[in-house]
């Protein structure tokens, strides 16, 4: 199943996203480990137009549990950047297509 995470970092956090950016890539870079796939990735930007508020995925996931797991264990996650974080299944009607594998 598809789903959407939105996760907003906390004020004051550049420094340590910064730090563990590199973590977070590689991170993204085995999501098979956790039986999810990353369909697209990326950076939040605050309206300054340059600086990093938060992130975005669409993931497909074998289950929910799978994509908690996932999700729990991102660095961003793990060293407390994100202040906030939704998740929510995603029914994709418009765009190019993505066939979910899970």
């Amino acid at each position: 199943m598809l789903y959407v995470i939105h996760a907003l970092d906390k004020k004051g956090e550049m420094p340590t996203r910064a730090k563990h950016y590199r973590d977070h890539r590689l991170h993204l870079d085995r999501a098979e480990d956790y039986n999810v796939d990353v369909i697209t990735a990326g950076t939040l930007i605050a309206d300054d137009g340059e600086t990093p508020c938060g992130s975005v995925f669409v993931i497909d996931a074998g289950s929910r549990d799978a994509l908690d797991r996932f999700v729990k264990s991102d660095p961003y996650h793990a060293h407390g950047v994100w202040e906030h974080v939704d998740i929510h299944g995603y029914s994709k009607k418009r765009g190019t297509p993505i066939v979910p594998q899970r």
